[in-house]
């Protein structure tokens, strides 16, 4: 996808791949609280659980970067 090359805004090569991701992970979730009757309460728990389980290493790089082995909340 070419983005225009004249006055006004000009999105970065990546911003449509990210939106379509965007909604076709939106769809999923919809589909995945349906087919297992959850509430939307345990479905932000299920994606809090999973932003915590991705958020994990590279915080632990963030605060130890010579030791990212080391805990996050390790002194």
């Amino acid at each position: 996808m070419t983005t225009p090359k004249g006055p006004g805004l000009r999105l970065h090569a990546r911003t449509m791949t990210v939106h379509r991701a965007e909604g076709e992970l939106g769809m999923m979730l919809v589909e995945l609280q349906q087919r297992h009757d959850l509430t939307d309460i345990e479905m932000i728990v299920i994606m809090t659980a999973q932003l915590q389980s991705l958020a994990k290493y590279p915080l632990r790089a963030e605060r130890h970067p010579d030791d990212p082995s080391r805990k996050a909340d390790e002194q």
